[in-house]
């Protein structure tokens, strides 16, 4: 029969006759067994013959009746699936309405309990029909109240829109009305500042008033002396013709005299003159100033209305920010009640196929459903292999030109550590890089795999990361169906040896196993990193020395998926990580941010970023595009190296045993995959590097030793850090001598190791 996905009324209504049958169905199992056993007790214990065929008669007639009694529990059982198809019609309208999960299962429980003897089914199947009755009555006043809700929900949108529109266009008037105001007042004080530039002019003028007056007086004085020559002038010419006959020695006196009125006179026409400007110009200002105060009164006024429709514009806005944050908090309710009331019928479908399970009905979930997120590929760029070989040397010096054409200013010494850390990804899965924010830390990972033709998944931690399905997913069972994190997909397809177990979906191919994927933990101290990798970083240490054709031996290091129930024959996806998959992370190290443990660091190399000395302006560099080719795994096996020279290999251990013994006496000892891992470093430390066994020692010194000796007491460990320090001094690496005496040298009498710089080797 085909599978079919019920509501809940009929589906109760359905395990109630389905229940009932089965009941019926086992008690007469029960009873015939019963009747059996009897018919042999009764062979052996009764010796009569009509004894006998008296109780078969009667077994006979039990039996009869037992078979009525089943024709008519199937009869019944035939009624009541023609009711529950007849049900089947109101499916639909009880997909939207709230479930009641409790409710459901305690009258499943009191269904089963009235289900007590057979002679009371049809009673118990008459009230059933009429509890369901009364809830679909019920359900569907709760649908109208829905719907009740649903249409306020649209009403409050609605209003919130239009009272959305109208802020805008109040907003609108507002920056017009502050427009308006700040115009004005830049008006009014323009015309304060002329106010003020006229009573300035007045007031010189008021200060000048005795002036004038002064002028005024020694004007009077002058006509008056005016007057006096004049009558001077007549008397002397009513006596001129006596006075010519004695005026010839005054002459000169009289001509001095009208010399002197003449000039006189024209100071007085000057003094005239001026007076009537004065007048003039003082009238002129006085209008001015009666013409600017009236128009500062008016605009006073005007800037009185301007500041109340401004104080009313905001209150009417703060009034319709209210409102809408009013409708806001009711359509967030509405949200609640409608999620609550979704996620319960989710729950109830959940229950309904737990049920239709245990009676044996198929709810047809398959696999492609199941784990389609799993299916779902990362989307990568198109890097097609490489025509021809180039050599690691050749492929570096090109990763390096193009970080440099990106703006990016690592030094060589810093790209080859990058790159000799993830060649031994198989001893030392994991590579950190550390330091103080805006350093490059996560700029390098990526610019590196770009250049190198490395696919990247570069996944964010968070904070509440505490255990591995937030790196792989989960299996959500009220869903059914799988959660896949992004790595969850890269890895399917990464996939080297599994993949033909898997019941893989037809037309997928994004299979990828041949390439390199680069996988970037962003800030991973942000969580505790051994709450959600450290198990991951054991499987990844477990994949070095097993048989990689052996499933058995294999499946020690793959990581099994959380797949909910799994149908007959189906197994887990497993996915195993290969050394085409390589890790790295960044960490801040800041108040916010989780310190690493000695577990993470032992199976880590660590490159710490340190302050920059100078601060360097961006050059205008010609940009290089990323490679088109990819790099497939095949090349990169080809970089690896597993051994060191015997030379080499005397000289390197001579300082690990060093390093070893110093460490030792600091209470910080490391093992076997410590020093396995610095041999297995200097050994693929690019080869075509002068003194690379030197610098390579002195890479994991910075990278393995350093972060250990972090908060040791100087006081303490004198002679261990000098023999530290004869190490360093040996393998030649001046800048990193120079951190480690800085750090043993430190005022806290700790030793203190924030990494270190090597800008200056750019």
């Amino acid at each position: 029969m085909e599978a079919v996905s019920v509501p809940f009324l009929p589906t109760g209504l359905w395990l109630l006759a389905a229940s009932g049958s089965i009941l019926i169905l086992l008690i007469i199992f029960g009873m015939l067994v019963y009747q059996k056993r009897r018919f042999q007790w009764a062979l052996k214990d009764s010796r009569d013959v009509s004894q006998l065929a008296s109780r078969k008669e009667l077994l006979q007639a039990d039996i009869t009746e037992l078979r009525k009694f089943i024709t008519e529990q199937n009869e019944e059982l035939a009624r009541l699936t023609s009711e529950r198809e007849e049900q089947e019609r109101i499916r639909g309208e009880l997909s939207r309405l709230q479930s009641e999960c409790a409710t459901v299962d305690q009258r499943i429980i009191e269904s089963r309990t009235e289900i007590g003897e057979l002679e009371n089914q049809r009673y118990n199947t008459a009230q059933a029909l009429e509890k369901l009755n009364i809830e679909v009555e019920s359900l569907k006043a709760q649908r109208l109240a829905l719907e009740d809700i649903q249409d306020k929900i649209t009403a409050s949108k609605k209003e919130c829109d239009q009272l959305t529109v109208l802020q805008e266009l109040k907003n609108s008037e507002l920056r017009k009305l502050e427009q308006d105001f700040r115009e004005m007042n830049a008006k009014t004080e323009s015309t304060k500042y002329e106010f003020d530039e006229l009573r300035k002019k007045i007031d010189t003028l008021r200060t000048r008033e005795p002036e004038v007056d002064l002028m005024n007086q020694k004007m009077l004085q002058l006509k008056q002396e005016i007057e006096d020559i004049r009558n001077e002038v007549s008397n002397q010419q009513r006596y001129e013709d006596e006075a010519r006959r004695k005026a010839k020695g005054f002459s000169e006196d009289i001509q001095e005299k009208k010399g002197q009125i003449r000039d006189i006179e024209k100071q007085i026409q000057d003094l005239e003159g001026q007076i009537e400007n004065k007048s003039t110009e003082f009238g002129k200002l006085g209008q001015q100033v009666g013409a600017i105060i009236e128009e500062l009164s008016g605009k006073q006024n005007a800037l009185a209305e301007v500041k109340k429709t401004l104080t009313e514009t905001i209150n009417l806005e703060k009034q319709i920010v209210m409102k809408i944050e009013e409708n806001k908090n009711d359509i967030e309710k509405l949200k609640a009640e409608e999620t609550s009331l979704n996620a319960s019928i989710a729950t109830l479908k959940v229950l309904a196929k737990k049920y239709n399970k245990s009676l044996g009905v198929d709810e047809g979930v398959d696999s492609g459903t199941k784990y389609r997120d799993l299916w779902h590929p990362v989307t990568f760029p198109s890097l097609k292999p490489a025509a021809s070989f180039p050599s690691e040397q050749e492929m570096l010096k090109k990763t390096s030109n193009y970080i440099k054409s990106q703006n990016l200013y690592f030094p060589e010494r810093v790209i080859n550590a990058f790159h000799t850390a993830l060649k031994i990804n198989d001893i030392s899965p994991l590579v950190v890089l550390a330091g103080i924010s805006g350093t490059g830390k996560s700029e390098l990972p990526r610019r590196y795999a770009e250049g190198m033709g490395i696919h990247t998944v570069i996944l964010a931690v968070q904070p509440r990361w505490d255990s591995p399905q937030d790196l792989f997913g989960f299996y959500n069972y009220l869903e059914e169906r799988y959660k896949a994190t992004e790595l969850a997909r890269a890895m399917v397809q990464f996939e080297l040896y599994n993949r033909d177990q898997w019941q893989i979906p037809v037309g997928w191919d994004h299979d990828r196993s041949d390439r390199m994927l680069l996988v970037l933990l962003d800030e991973m101290n942000l969580a505790r990193v051994e709450y959600y990798f450290s198990e991951f970083l054991s499987r990844l240490e477990t994949r070095r020395g097993i048989d990689l054709t052996n499933p058995e031996e294999r499946a020690k290091a793959e990581i099994s998926l959380e797949m909910g129930s799994l149908a007959e024959g189906e197994k887990p996806i497993r996915l195993f990580p290969g050394q085409n998959v390589l890790f790295s992370g960044t960490m801040n190290e800041d108040e916010t941010t989780q310190a690493l443990s000695d577990k993470v660091l032992d199976r880590s190399c660590v490159l710490r970023f340190g302050r920059p000395k100078r601060i360097s302006a961006l050059e205008n560099v010609k940009s290089i595009p990323p490679t088109a080719s990819g790099l497939t795994f095949e090349q990169w096996r080809s970089f690896l190296e597993y051994d060191l020279p015997s030379q080499e290999k005397d000289k390197v251990n001579s300082w690990i045993n060093k390093l070893n013994d110093a460490m030792e006496k600091l209470n910080r000892p490391f093992g076997h995959r410590v020093a396995q891992a610095i041999q297995r470093y200097v050994a693929n430390y690019p080869n075509w590097i002068p003194n690379r066994v030197s610098l390579a020692m002195a890479d994991q010194i910075e990278q393995r030793i350093m972060p250990k000796l972090r908060g040791i007491e100087i006081g303490e460990a004198e002679q261990p850090l000098k023999e530290i320090h004869t190490v360093i001094k040996d393998c030649g690496d001046e800048p990193l001598l120079a951190a480690f005496k800085q750090g043993a040298q430190s005022q806290q009498q700790v030793f203190i190791w924030r990494g270190l710089d090597r800008t200056e080797d750019f």
